[in-house]
């Protein structure tokens, strides 16, 4: 019996909606975490460093833009060889800073329940 007390887990997990329709999970938050890195990031690189394709990136920011009707980013085009840059706008600042400040919140939420309950 002791084994298996052992191995429950408690964990929460959330994500935000807009009307209904999940635009914001853990996944996609670190994405625009990795956008909102650096000044001049692109969209590749970030995608590699979340280990996504740069077609699954950018469907990530096609989904959130189709189920809230506003891009999260902005994005400028290279010239011939390429170096377009993409940086969050202000709706996508608004959903991670939103995001990221409930991940603060839920964590110490979590913690407590887990401590108040001997979980792990």
């Amino acid at each position: 019996m002791e084994i298996l007390k052992s191995k429950v887990k408690f964990r929460i997990k959330f994500w935000l909606e807009f009307d209904n329709k999940s635009i914001l999970g853990s996944g996609w938050a670190n994405l625009l975490k990795h956008l909102d890195k650096n000044e001049d990031t692109s969209l590749t690189k970030a995608a590699k460093e979340c280990n996504y394709s740069y077609k699954y990136a950018w469907n990530i920011l096609k989904r959130i833009e189709r189920r809230t009707g506003m891009t999260p980013v902005k994005t400028s085009k290279g010239g011939r060889g390429g170096g377009g840059h993409v940086k969050l706008n202000e709706w996508g600042k608004f959903l991670l800073r939103t995001y990221l400040d409930l991940e603060s919140k839920v964590k110490t939420l979590e913690n407590e329940i887990k401590s108040e309950k001997n979980l792990s």
